[in-house]
């Protein structure tokens, strides 16, 4: 999703793939440093976000707040350190 003051829709999706996967996977999967979802999103906040936008970049963090990004997490964690 984009809002009306992205100008570079396409180097908005690839800096927030980037972004997303160099950051924010990498807090949440290092195994030598585990961060609770709340303090992932606090260390996501203060990374570079390039060609994102600013409106796209508070879009986002909204629906990551809300945790609509994640609302299964904790099941999936559940069954995957179960099996």
């Amino acid at each position: 999703m984009h809002t009306s003051d992205c100008q570079d829709p396409i180097g908005c999706n690839e800096d927030w793939h980037a972004i997303w996967w160099n950051g924010m996977a990498r807090f949440l999967l290092d195994g030598r440093n585990p961060q609770p979802y709340c303090e992932a999103v606090k260390c996501f906040k203060d990374l570079q976000f390039g060609r994102v936008s600013g409106g796209c970049k508070e879009l986002m963090f909204k629906i990551i707040e809300q945790g609509t990004a994640f609302n299964h997490t904790d099941q999936f964690v559940d069954e995957a350190c179960n099996r």
